[in-house]
């Protein structure tokens, strides 16, 4: 079969020209704590131009640092007040935040532009919201606040890993798990009965795989190792390679393989292209479980990844708090256009059926001969 030629049809990722954003668009995005959150919609308020409406997200579980107010404060700037509207997304429970963007579908019907911020975005927020919208026919906009510091700094990383007992690794960023969590657009009853294949980013806790491997033992597990677009952040590589070092040897004995794979953080195609490079080998013989713990851009790739299979499950180990910090400042804002957004989505899925029309092809060949 031919190389997946996924990059011919997906957008690439450029530096945010503000003058294409267009007046009369639908907001979305989230009342965080992290400062890039707020960062578009500042600027966009400097332009002195309107969105048709504005969606606030909300988290639950509640974290008091999350800026409510200074959300409102720019959403009212941008927005007619009146159609400034906030929904929630349980983390505990994204079942219920699928279900409610289905029901307000109607607020996106009139508008030929949805802008969506993921700067702030949980991972799983990420992956729910855009696939609940693949019928979307309009255009999806996606923008990203690129952090100026991402935490830990390498001296608290140092620091930690100096102190750590050997039975006790440090834990950045985020810390215990409350449970996986999925939603039944994401999950899957294809290749019941099947060995699993788990694919997973590891991050800063280890207790994310580690809590997913305890719950579901795979044949094979591929982790995908995020190497940082910027230079002076290259070093979380080798550390994240670093404090997930023991999963290996703690789960060797139950899974009959553990591969591998470095990918840039910054890569959505390249996460799809990958993906598939790994499926392909496996999809007539394992259950693939993805857990799109890496990246925010990564995880778009995840979700375009499970259009083309939705036979793919997802899941999500979901997090009881975050660390006091997590990002600081931003450097940059991107910006990803998926111009007619369903059709978009109609053409990730052809590959598929492309492949499969490949398969019956050879199958009705090796019939005839």
């Amino acid at each position: 079969m031919n190389e997946l030629p996924i990059s011919k049809i997906c957008p690439s990722i450029e530096r945010l020209d503000i003058s294409k954003i267009l007046e009369g668009s639908v907001y979305i995005g989230v009342a965080g704590f992290e400062e890039r959150c707020f960062t578009f919609l500042e600027q966009y308020s400097k332009e002195n131009v309107k969105f048709q409406s504005v969606i606030g997200i909300k988290y639950e579980p509640f974290d008091e640092r999350n800026d409510i107010k200074k959300f409102e404060e720019f959403a009212i700037k941008v927005s007619p007040k009146s159609k400034f509207e906030w929904i929630t997304y349980d983390r505990r429970n994204p079942e219920e935040f699928s279900n409610l963007i289905t029901n307000i579908e109607e607020l996106f019907e009139l508008a030929e532009n949805i802008i969506i911020d993921i700067s702030g975005m949980s991972k799983f927020l990420i992956v729910v919201l855009l696939y609940e919208l693949k019928n979307y026919s309009g255009n999806i906009h996606i923008i990203y606040c690129e952090a100026e510091i991402y935490h830990p700094l390498k001296e608290e990383y140092e620091s930690k890993k100096e102190g750590f007992v050997e039975d006790i690794f440090p834990s950045f960023l985020t810390t215990n798990i409350y449970k996986i969590v999925t939603t039944t657009e994401l999950s899957s009853t294809s290749m019941q009965g099947y060995p699993f294949l788990i694919i997973a980013f590891p991050t800063f806790n280890y207790k994310e795989i580690y809590t997913l491997l305890n719950e579901i033992t795979p044949q094979y597990l591929i982790k995908i190792e995020g190497n940082p677009r910027e230079m002076h952040n290259r070093w979380r590589l080798e550390a994240l390679r670093w404090i997930n070092r023991k999963l290996d040897s703690d789960f060797d004995p139950n899974i009959k393989g553990i591969y591998k794979k470095e990918l840039s953080t910054f890569e959505y195609v390249k996460t799809i292209e990958i993906l598939n490079e790994i499926y392909k080998k496996h999809k007539y013989t394992h259950k693939c479980i993805i857990a799109p713990t890496g990246s925010k851009l990564q995880t778009l790739g995840v979700v375009l990844f499970k259009q083309m299979y939705p036979e793919i499950q997802l899941v999500y180990p979901v997090t009881t708090k975050f660390s006091e910090e997590y990002t600081e400042g931003c450097t940059e804002i991107w910006h990803i256009k998926f111009e007619k957004f369903s059709e978009f989505m109609m053409k990730i899925a052809t590959f598929r059926r492309a492949e499969l029309k490949q398969l019956e092809d050879m199958l009705q060949d090796s019939n005839d001969d």
